[in-house]
């Protein structure tokens, strides 16, 4: 492993740390604003015993860059997925396999929690505010709003959605990206962490979109009356969609160098745009054959949401949540249907 900082490779810069977790802090801001003002790629590079926060693999996704571990022994793997990484003409190229020792799948059954993603439009008025939907994700999660936002991590100013609602919600800016903390989460043994979540702000031409990405620690599989209660808070945010997600094999709130699986998903939640056009009874008769749960609508008519809830059971003549949820998103969203 290379010394910490920055150098160029080709038309990447590439960062390197051998921090045990790194976040979206100011140094790695400075990294992605330097590279970004000067045209190049960015790459993390850290040891394989380093993680990252999932706000910060979220960031990486939405800008296209790669988190590459080094083990040491002149072989680079992909964080988030332990796939191979070849060094090709100055860029990092990802494999398609998966190498078995960076694969945890299954591992670590005692540790895990709740990832969910959730988006809302609100029309752009000088009265719009942003923010709601993050605190309701929050209060669905622990049972309390956030307790601090910023730009970076850790974030260094009290909750306030008419903080957030001033600064961002009016100006004419693309879009932003800040990050939120919810309160601590009592987890099994002596184990605490707190939710983290992000909140991207977008400005499309039709209004102002809220989009939500958080993660808590669990004790356990939510029960068919946590997913309900989510639902029922996400249909009063009226949400163009919400997906929760339960995770097995480590503290949701950061990722860590190995691959463990794909989240099952555990509720989904659909609003008016997703359901426009749609016989609901016909959607309902379609998930509930795939093997959903239990379906509910919330509302009527044109404010209508609805619920898909999927079994927490682990039961192999079942049909797989992540089977159920793909094919009731591409009958309602199509190829639009977001993905963890």
């Amino acid at each position: 492993m290379r010394p910490a900082g920055t150098q160029l490779y080709g038309n990447t810069l590439v960062v390197l740390s051998e921090a045990p977790l790194v976040g979206h802090s100011q140094w790695m801001a400075k990294a992605i604003s330097e590279a970004k003002s000067r045209g190049l790629g960015v790459a993390l590079v850290t040891p394989d015993t380093t993680k990252i926060t999932r706000s910060l693999a979220h960031l990486f996704s939405v800008l296209g860059i790669m988190w590459v571990v080094d083990d040491g022994r002149d072989e680079l793997f992909v964080g988030q997925s332990g796939q191979r990484v070849d060094e090709v003409d100055g860029e990092y190229i990802g494999r398609d396999e998966i190498v078995p020792r960076y694969s945890r799948k299954g591992s670590a059954q005692d540790r895990g929690g709740v990832v969910v993603m959730a988006e809302s439009l609100m029309p752009r008025r000088f009265t719009t505010r942003v923010g709601p939907l993050a605190e309701a994700v929050t209060r669905a999660l622990t049972g309390n709003v956030p307790i601090g936002w910023g730009v970076q991590e850790p974030v260094t100013q009290p909750w306030s959605v008419e903080d957030i609602s001033a600064a961002y919600s009016r100006d004419k800016a693309a879009g932003h990206f800040l990050h939120f903390v919810g309160p601590v989460a009592e987890t099994s043994g002596q184990d605490t962490s707190r939710l983290a979540g992000t909140l991207e702000i977008q400005k499309p031409h039709n209004g102002v979109v809220e989009h939500v990405e958080a993660a808590c620690p669990q004790p356990g599989p939510w029960t068919k009356e946590q997913k309900l209660d989510f639902a029922r808070q996400m249909h009063g945010q009226s949400v163009r969609w919400a997906t929760a997600y339960q995770t097995v094999g480590s503290d949701p709130t950061v990722v860590p160098p190995f691959y463990l699986g794909q989240p099952v998903p555990a509720v989904a939640v659909y609003g008016r745009e997703a359901l426009k056009g749609q016989d609901l009874d016909q959607v309902v008769e379609l998930a509930m054959s795939r093997g959903a749960e239990h379906c509910e609508v919330f509302g009527h008519k044109k404010k209508a949401s609805l619920a898909v809830l999927m079994s927490s059971d682990a039961d192999p003549d079942r049909t797989h949540p992540a089977e159920i949820l793909e094919t009731v998103q591409m009958r309602l969203m199509g190829s639009q249907a977001p993905r963890p």
